[in-house]
């Protein structure tokens, strides 16, 4: 069965996220801890839509002195506008050169929205693209 996009609910100008049944946290030999797929994704699936806790630009440099320094994302203006911490697995998902998925930002709704490339297998890893200098050796 392929993965259907994310349901969501609005109620009163909220966002519901509905629990995704159809990832899991797994380690990899290579690469550590990543999200693998349970059930197989339909190329052009909306695999998770994250919430965000935006970070203006001026504390986003508060952010590469702690842990979440190689978490967040771009979120406006580039390595100059602010920053979101993902509330979601979109923030667990390693790099790979072939990534299986994207990270399309949803300023309307507040999320990081991640979208299937490519079909994925159950089994296989949700990969993306990092789009920045890597402080590390690609696996793939």
């Amino acid at each position: 069965m392929a993965l259907s996009a994310v349901r969501r609910e609005r109620t009163h100008g909220r966002l519901r996220p509905v629990p995704n049944d159809n990832l899991e946290i797994r380690s990899d030999p290579a690469k550590g801890r990543g999200v693998f797929a349970i059930a197989p994704i339909a190329a052009g699936a909306l695999i998770e839509a994250a919430p965000v806790i935006v970070v203006p630009p001026a504390e986003r440099l508060l952010l590469d002195k702690t842990v979440l320094h190689n978490y967040y994302f771009d979120w406006e203006g580039g390595a100059e506008g602010g920053g979101a911490v993902a509330l979601g697995l979109v923030a667990l998902c390693n790099h790979a050169r072939r990534p299986r998925a994207r990270v399309r930002r949803n300023f309307a709704q507040g999320t990081l929205d991640l979208v299937a490339l490519v079909p994925i297998a159950a089994g296989d890893e949700v990969t993306i693209d990092y789009n920045c200098p890597l402080w590390f050796a690609a696996q793939d």
